[in-house]
């Protein structure tokens, strides 16, 4: 069983989050260094290549393939819906946000940070923990129904404060008129976004092919996982300083709430994937699905759906308070919890 402290130390003393801090150091020091973004989109794609392929050679070796996963992706999807509905009425009943700031941040918080994911693989690589390479491949069944529930609170929520022209007793109209976009559209755009429609469709092409005529195309991704991921933090890193300033607009009370609700969520995580039958490893790689806070997903849904709502909040708040914690505490801790649980 790993202490607690080694795990951090090995956390912070890794190449990617090292890579992060120098992405941090970065924008401090006011350099111009900048990842440009075509680089970046490409980055993320190879990430989640790497993640989907691995998971489909690893589902095609299962007993029941795809029917043995059945029950984790339910479970992902109601962590998905139950973060965003219980994120919504904390932020609303607790810190008063309006509807639509309070539906954002919910869904920012239901949906599934990419790089929280990617550290906590890299960590546990680093630790030589296994862990079940289809649990990544979870990602898109936990974050588009959870963008979509906090839609439609945030809709419900407004409609109730006659902040919307429908009437109070249809709130998910809301969702297709007034120029904004219908509910099928935000399911598709959101699987179809370029990371989770390459995340799927190479878990597919994975699922088809097998892992045996896959190997060495698994060796190339294998390989390179770790440097593209090196690159990728150092973008998270400038990303994550750079949004720090538009924290002083946010209520105090966000940095607790925003801790609580990723601790509570990933701790969780970490108890049902035990119960469930995962890994240690593997449970913590669902507490990071759980844990994270999106910056990708959830302001491109989000600025389309709830306009009225301020992106330095939810974009603050995920790169500024979200995704710093979980890679520093949050990922040791529920390493720390799988393992005791799994005893």
């Amino acid at each position: 069983m790993y202490n607690i402290w080694d795990v951090m130390l090995t956390n912070f003393s890794s190449a990617p989050v090292l890579f992060f801090f120098l992405g941090v150091l970065a924008v401090i020091s006011k350099s111009d260094l900048s990842i440009p973004s075509d680089v970046g989109r490409g980055v993320v794609i190879f990430l989640m290549a790497s993640i989907g392929i691995r998971a489909g050679a690893e589902i095609a070796q299962m007993p029941g393939g795809l029917i043995a996963v059945f029950p984790f992706a339910l479970t992902a999807l109601i962590f998905g819906v139950t973060i965003a509905a219980a994120s919504y009425f904390l932020l609303v009943k607790l810190l008063r946000l309006d509807s639509a700031n309070a539906g954002a941040l919910a869904g920012s918080f239901g949906a599934v940070s990419s790089a929280t994911l990617m550290v906590a693989i890299s960590l546990l690589d680093s630790l030589g923990v296994t862990y079940e390479k289809f649990v990544p491949a979870l990602y898109p069944f936990m974050d588009s129904p959870a963008i979509i529930m906090a839609i439609f609170l945030g809709k419900w929520g407004m409609d109730r404060q006659h902040l919307s022209n429908t009437s109070s007793d249809t709130p998910i109209r809301n969702l297709e008129g007034n120029g904004r976009k219908k509910l099928g559209t935000i399911i598709v755009e959101s699987l179809t976004n370029s990371g989770v429609y390459v995340l799927l469709g190479s878990l597919i092409i994975g699922l088809i092919v097998g892992p045996e005529r896959l190997e060495r195309e698994m060796k190339f991704f294998y390989w390179m996982f770790r440097g593209v991921l090196c690159i990728f933090l150092l973008e998270m890193g400038i990303l994550a300083a750079s949004r720090l300033k538009e924290l002083k607009f946010v209520s105090p009370l966000i940095l607790p709430l925003a801790i609580m609700v990723s601790l509570v969520g990933g701790s969780l995580a970490v108890f049902v994937g035990i119960s469930l039958g995962l890994s240690p490893g593997g449970a913590v790689v669902l507490a990071a699905l759980a844990a994270g806070a999106s910056y990708v997903t959830v302001p491109a849904a989000m600025r389309v759906s709830l306009p009225e709502a301020n992106p330095s909040l939810y974009l603050g708040t995920a790169l500024g308070i979200t995704f710093p914690f979980n890679m520093s505490i949050g990922l040791p801790v529920y390493l720390q919890l799988a393992q005791f649980l799994a005893k």
